[in-house]
């Protein structure tokens, strides 16, 4: 069982949302990312190997989705299938 964090879901254009993507994934290749909304923040240090999935979706209403997940493990960065 999960236990969730952080989540935000805000409305903004294209270009806002292109530059906030960027910024996440500098500070991945950085190796630390602190997310914060409102009162709440938490701070990840990706392992140096990770799990990368993309899931695009077409919703009942004809909305289109672009997901995209990295998981990794905190104690274990050497194990992970990549393909």
């Amino acid at each position: 069982m999960s236990k969730k964090l952080l989540k935000t879901e805000t409305v903004m254009s294209r270009q806002n949302a292109a530059e906030k993507l960027h910024g996440i994934a500098d500070k991945i290749a950085d190796g630390r990312l602190e997310l914060t909304t409102g009162n709440d923040s938490v701070t990840l240090e990706p392992a140096d190997r990770v799990e990368f999935e993309i899931q695009v979706e077409e919703e009942m209403d004809g909305d289109m989705s672009l997901e995209v997940e990295i998981e990794w493990s905190p104690n274990d960065s050497e194990d992970i299938e990549i393909g």
